[in-house]
């Protein structure tokens, strides 16, 4: 493989937690080992409902245009959902690369699989022979899903049945789906129907097992003195049961060295198998009668391992919840994040907004498809980068990284965007980072909210101090920034100008043309004003056609510019009215310590005298 480099894609599902973490550290032995192997591995924790949790899940497979891929694995057994296995295919297909499927054949994709069929046959056997069972109940996984894996297994059952002279009257089959409260409802059920015990309950996984196991000691059931209890996959957790878990060990770790050898292969032309069969191995212990076949060192090595571990993750996770909630935006968030990226076990992270939810916090300002990824992304660091979606991480982060995992990020059903990681945590193996992701999840939410919030209130104090029809301040503006504004022309230019502006014949025009023509020239009277004052400057509307302006002392000539322009906009404004306007002026020096309600009231006398003598002139 030396001098080419091979961009390899992975999908996996987090269904089954030590599984997939089995495959997951196998997969970065495997990337640390061959250093021109860039893994990406697109990873979430989708189930078999379909509801629209699975669909926001599972909307991580679609971030990748395989056309950048060299070639492909899937972890066929774990992604439950016949569509979505389907969907891949379909991609794989049109882009035309190479692909490996772990535990489930697929179309145009080479199996590496173990013998499901012979491993479950083992072991019923096991149960048959040496420990004399003869009344069976078979908890079967997910039948229905299009993949053979539970089907073989249950044909290994029947199998060993058959071989062993068990007859169908001693068997009863329960389809189940896999999980522990398969298990721990079973149990319920027979009790509750008070059902006599078989001799064994034969489960096609672990999970399921380790549920009745716990179900049958809470009601006082013996394991394997009253029934025997056996499951398959060999987990950890089954090592650490009491009883022992008997079991059916697959080298998953193995398997997945071998799909990326295989992968390799096929990538470089060579021609290989279309299946791959894995080993496997029973493993006999107490929950069936066998001598206890756990390994007492690793059981301690694990349980001190595990406690110093929680003990660890449930203070940065306290750490990681304080900040979090104290984050008022994207970039605060990310800090906190990187802060405390022990707790996902990896050096570097990185937060991945859709750009469409970053540039609008506002969900009506979405795209339509806004369950979707965009067509480019921002990444939250110090600086926030936008890329394209298809880039999957900017560059130099991208040639960088040669080992990262994407997780979706989502709030209910609209994506967020994506969190990529370079490492692996013991928070995959205890079903831990989900609900850290989940949390992050909650907190980018509420910033959202939070942000909403500020501009709704920036919008509400808006509307609190501006004049509704002018949008010049109001009242409660002039007691908010009016006062700051009069001190500040003082202390800057040694004086303030006050001007108090009526405008004249205003019941005229509202009587002869209408209110509409009314607002016409109350709102024309405000363009006049902000055309001759500064930003600097303080412009409100007073009440009713009255207006104030507060300016630079130094601004002598504004009341002239004022009416000027008043008389421009009579000559080309087309309206049937004349706008007439008298303004009173007052200058306020700091050496007189004048207060501004005393200049207002000057400078509204000042405009009431201008306008008496105005209509004594008529």
């Amino acid at each position: 493989m030396a001098g080419r480099s091979y961009r390899i894609a992975y999908f996996a599902v987090d269904w089954n937690y030590e599984l997939v973490d089995q495959t997951l550290h196998g997969l970065k032995q495997y990337s640390d080992a061959h250093r021109n192997v860039f893994l990406r591995i697109f990873d979430c924790f989708g189930t078999d409902q379909d509801n629209s949790k699975d669909k926001s899940e599972y909307r991580i497979f679609s971030l990748p245009d395989l056309h950048t891929f060299d070639g492909v694995v899937i972890l066929g057994n774990q992604i439950i959902l016949e569509r979505v296995r389907n969907e891949l295919v379909r991609r794989i297909d049109e882009a035309g690369i190479p692909a490996v499927s772990i535990g489930c054949p697929l179309p145009g994709c080479v199996s590496i699989v173990h013998d499901n069929r012979s491993a479950q046959r083992d072991i019923v056997s096991h149960v048959i022979r040496e420990h004399h069972a003869r009344r069976l109940v078979y908890l079967t996984g997910n039948l229905y899903n299009n993949c053979p894996e539970a089907k073989d297994r249950l044909n290994g059952f029947h199998d060993a049945c058959l071989e062993n002279g068990i007859s169908s009257e001693d068997i009863q089959v329960l389809e189940k789906t896999w999980r522990t409260t398969d298990g721990t409802e079973t149990v319920r059920q027979w009790l509750e129907e008070d059902l006599p015990l078989p001799d064994a309950f034969i489960c096609a996984n672990d999970e399921m097992a380790l549920g009745m196991l716990g179900a049958l000691q809470e009601n006082n059931i013996s394991v394997p003195g009253d029934v025997i209890v056996t499951g398959y996959d060999n987990l950890d957790s089954a090592e650490l049961s009491c009883p022992r878990l008997s079991s059916v060990f697959c080298d998953y770790r193995l398997l997945n060295l071998q799909a990326m050898e295989t992968l390799i292969g096929m990538i470089e032309g060579q021609r290989v198998p279309s299946v791959i069969y894995g080993e496997h191995a029973v493993i006999p212990s107490e929950s069936c009668g066998c001598p206890d076949s756990s390994r007492p060192g690793m059981i301690r090595d694990r349980y001190f391992q595990q406690t110093r571990f929680l003990r660890s993750f449930y203070l940065t996770q306290g750490q990681l919840a304080e900040e979090l909630f104290e984050a008022n935006n994207l970039k605060d968030l990310t800090s906190a994040v990187l802060r405390n990226r022990s707790i996902f076990g990896c050096h570097d992270i990185f937060l991945c907004f859709n750009d469409y939810y970053f540039d609008n916090y506002e969900k009506a300002e979405w795209i339509q498809d806004s369950e979707d990824y965009g067509e480019e992304m921002v990444l939250a660091s110090r600086n926030y980068m936008r890329f394209p979606t298809r880039q999957l991480l900017p560059e130099p982060y991208l040639s960088r990284e040669r080992f990262l995992i994407f997780y979706p990020l989502h709030y209910n059903t609209y994506s967020i965007g994506y969190i990529a990681m370079d490492g692996l945590s013991e928070a995959a193996k205890m079903n831990l980072h989900e609900s850290i992701f989940n949390f992050l999840e909650i907190a980018i939410e509420n910033i959202r909210k939070k942000e909403l919030l500020r501009r709704f209130n920036e919008m509400l104090d808006d509307l609190y101090v501006h004049d509704g029809l002018t949008g010049l301040y109001n009242r409660f503006g002039l007691q908010r920034f009016g006062l700051e504004t009069y001190s500040r022309m003082i202390r800057k230019y040694g004086g303030a100008l006050v001007l108090f502006t009526d405008m004249d014949d205003m019941k005229i025009i509202n009587d002869t043309w209408g209110h509409e023509a009314g607002d016409t020239a109350l709102c024309a009277v405000a363009e006049i004003l902000r055309k001759n004052c500064s930003e600097e400057d303080f412009i409100m509307r007073y009440g009713g056609d009255e207006f104030v302006v507060i300016a630079a002392g130094e601004k002598t000539f504004l009341q002239e510019d004022i009416l000027a322009s008043a008389e421009d906009w009579n000559k080309t404004s087309g309206q049937p009215f004349r706008l007439g306007l008298s303004v009173g002026c007052v200058l306020s020096e700091r050496k007189q310590k004048r207060s501004l309600e005393d200049c207002i009231r000057e400078a509204d006398v000042l405009m009431y005298n201008i306008k008496a003598e105005r209509k004594v002139g008529r």
